[in-house]
């Protein structure tokens, strides 16, 4: 049986790929990489046994499941001839596995009970869409948002009552433009949005009706970022000049923000909470393969924030966390 497993390389603290992190994970995820490339990106597709023994694994990012069909099943052989003892963690790797994973699960940075959400990406249709491969067409990337419990607070007018309205606090919607109104969708971007980057950043809530102990609630917002090149160029942030690439280059992020909230008082949790952010973005670099294609934009763009369950699975950090500033 395969398990299929995605981890995270970016967290707060040391990253997996920084070699004087020794935890137990980023020693298995160091092992499991440098069997396969001497590279330094950790981006692939790997097939291994839980005690990090490579089976079959690629850098490239393997968007044709007939490729990742092909590396499960020459894992798939090579399982066959590894020993049992070959296959498994040792008892003591196994020990200081589940050490570390409670360990994680009792972190104190994720909010438990703050407000969490999944944060959804993906291009909208657009004029040019012949020009767009089938594959980016249907291409979309999943991200978290994270606020504490003071935070999320925040997120309702100061009064709960019908007809209530009241401004979320800017730093808190400017989290959201700067690290998640960015455009994630065919991979990631270096480097979020500066906060002198954003020039708009208001989001407005309203108590829509209050029944017992939940209120409904309505949002209304919009945010802007746009940052322009300074002559210095930063991989995977902005382009060397060549053909195609503008000579002035731009990144930004045009969003108009609507969405809709339950809250339940007893509880002092939202019970749902749904934004839909409608967006024109244009810059790219390679990391978010738009410089390939020369897809600059602008181009429309939608972003879906909804309240996350609170599986492990779930509680993946921020792409941006490290940004977040949290202590």
């Amino acid at each position: 049986m395969l398990v299929p497993v995605a981890d995270a390389i970016e967290r707060q603290g040391k990253a997996l790929d920084d070699k004087t992190n020794m935890s137990f994970e980023s020693q298995l995820v160091r092992k499991i990489k440098t069997q396969c490339n001497d590279l330094d990106s950790y981006q692939g597709v790997f097939v291994a046994t839980p005690s990090g023994l490579l089976l079959a694994g690629t850098h490239h990012d393997a968007r044709d499941t007939r490729e990742v069909k092909k590396l499960l099943q020459e894992g798939l052989k090579k399982w066959k001839t590894i020993s049992p003892v070959g296959r498994f963690m040792t008892k003591e790797m196994f020990s200081k596995a589940v050490e570390e994973l409670a360990k994680e699960e009792s972190s104190k940075w994720y909010p438990a009970d703050g407000l969490v959400l999944s944060v959804i990406c993906r291009d909208l249709p657009r004029p040019d869409a012949k020009n767009v491969s089938q594959v980016h067409r249907n291409m979309y990337n999943l991200d978290y948002a994270w606020f504490g419990q003071s935070e999320a607070r925040a997120f309702l007018p100061g009064q709960l009552i019908k007809g209530a309205k009241r401004k979320v606090k800017r730093d808190l919607v400017e989290r959201l433009a700067r690290f998640h109104f960015v455009d994630l969708v065919r991979g990631h971007t270096y480097s979020p949005f500066p906060q002198k980057a954003v020039e708009q950043a208001d989001l407005t809530a309203e108590v829509i009706d209050v029944s017992y102990n939940l209120v409904s609630l309505g949002y209304n917002g919009r945010t802007r970022t746009s940052e322009v090149h300074e002559g210095v160029h930063i991989e995977g942030k902005w382009n060397p000049p060549g053909p195609g690439i503008p000579k002035l280059q731009k990144r930004g992020v045009d969003a108009k923000l609507k969405g809709h909230a339950v809250y339940d008082q007893k509880a002092k949790k939202f019970v749902s909470f749904n934004l839909l952010v409608v967006t024109k973005r244009w810059g790219g670099n390679v990391y978010n393969a738009r410089a390939q294609f020369l897809d600059f934009g602008p181009a429309p763009m939608g972003i879906v924030l909804r309240l996350a369950g609170d599986s492990m699975a779930e509680r993946v950090p921020p792409f941006f966390f490290r940004s977040y500033g949290w202590k």
